[in-house]
């Protein structure tokens, strides 16, 4: 037999406040981590059908953004949550 509980909370408008306060700070770390990403992908990428690396360089490629890298920003984001 599956059981399962549906709770509902009902914060003050103080822990409103808050709420909204985390979750804009975490979807704005979410959608920068996820523009660098993009912008990187964006800059390493070039069609070889039409673009020559002599005539089109691609200039300077900069490092990649990994799991690592974008956790240690989160430490930051997190700090200012606190």
């Amino acid at each position: 037999m599956i059981i399962s509980h549906c709770y509902k909370i009902k914060p003050n408008q103080e822990q409103i406040t808050k709420i909204d306060n985390w979750l804009e700070l975490l979807r704005r770390h979410w959608n920068y981590a996820l523009g660098q990403r993009l912008d990187w992908l964006n800059r390493t990428r070039c069609q070889i059908d039409r673009c020559s690396i002599i005539s089109c360089p691609i200039g300077e490629i900069p490092c990649r953004p990994d799991y690592y890298f974008q956790q240690s920003a989160l430490k930051e984001t997190r700090a200012v949550i606190s």
